[in-house]
């Protein structure tokens, strides 16, 4: 990953009625920034307002405004969330208020480098856990009951009418973690990324590790960008520091055309079977153990 330049003073553009600012003017394909305008108005007036983009960035999410009472009027204060998917330099445009105008902000994004001389490590295969006593139990009782429904009906028939009886079978439930194993696996015996289908490869391994977040963790995931994934599983104390580069890899492969290299694509599957064991129900960890 290309070294982050030495972080600028981050600029604060001041008026006597007009202020702009970010948090942060250098950061990589996909992060998100925090920018606020404060405008300082008179009874009636209302801040400048954005659709869906200020300038070339996305604007991800907004808050509501916030206004502070004052003696000539009223301070309010509204506060946007960025993120751009293209490496280059791009500005917030100028903010006008009457007369009144704030200076454009550089922001600086860079990509992610692609590593030339890593170690190449082999992918761990999966573990399969034996089966316990007590994952069999309730099959062993399924079947005593059936024996002993079966026996019912024999002898209701020996002694009654013959009448029609439907035997109903219990059909085991696929834990989440075990379907996204198998999904990896299918993954891998494709071969994506080896015949140049890089950004299919991705798309199927970020909606594998997705859906097992959701179903597995129980943290929406499917329609939810990267960073909120994050900041979810982060308060449930779940590390992401690996699953991190996995989603923001698979991310600049699907919007930005990036290529990872070998060793990469090896190693995001690595990081989703490892995740995936990491995170799955106790008694699963426990049974192997």
């Amino acid at each position: 990953m290309k070294k982050l330049l030495i972080l600028l003073l981050l600029p604060t553009i001041i008026f006597a009625q007009l202020s702009v600012k970010v948090d942060s003017t250098n950061i990589l394909i996909g992060d998100q920034i925090n920018y606020s305008v404060q405008v300082n108005i008179l009874e009636g007036d209302s801040l400048p307002r954005f659709t869906d983009t200020i300038g070339a960035l996305e604007i991800v999410s907004k808050s509501t405004v916030d206004s502070i009472k004052t003696d000539e009027g009223w301070q309010l204060t509204q506060s946007y969330v960025l993120t751009v998917w293209d490496s280059g330099v791009y500005y917030i445009p100028s903010v006008q208020y009457k007369s009144f105008v704030s200076d454009s902000i550089a922001i600086i994004v860079n990509t992610i480098e692609m590593a030339e001389d890593a170690e190449l490590k082999d992918i761990k295969a999966p573990i399969h856990t034996p089966i316990s006593f007590e994952e069999l139990s309730p099959y062993l009782l399924a079947l005593l009951i059936l024996a002993i429904l079966i026996y019912a009906i024999r002898w209701y028939i020996k002694n009654r009418e013959k009448t029609p009886v439907k035997i109903e079978t219990v059909e085991r439930v696929i834990p989440p973690y075990e379907i996204a194993l198998n999904e990896l696996e299918k993954l891998n015996a494709k071969k994506l990324w080896q015949e140049d289908n890089v950004k299919e490869y991705y798309s199927e391994l970020s909606e594998i590790i997705r859906t097992y977040i959701e179903n597995g963790i129980g943290t929406p995931a499917m329609e939810i960008p990267t960073q909120e994934i994050l900041f979810q599983l982060h308060r449930k104390g779940i590390d992401t520091t690996k699953l991190k580069e996995l989603l923001t890899r698979a991310d600049l492969a699907k919007f930005a055309k990036a290529k990872p290299i070998q060793i990469e694509n090896e190693e995001s599957l690595k990081i989703g079977y490892d995740f995936i064991h990491q995170t799955k129900p106790q008694k699963e960890i426990d049974d192997v153990e």
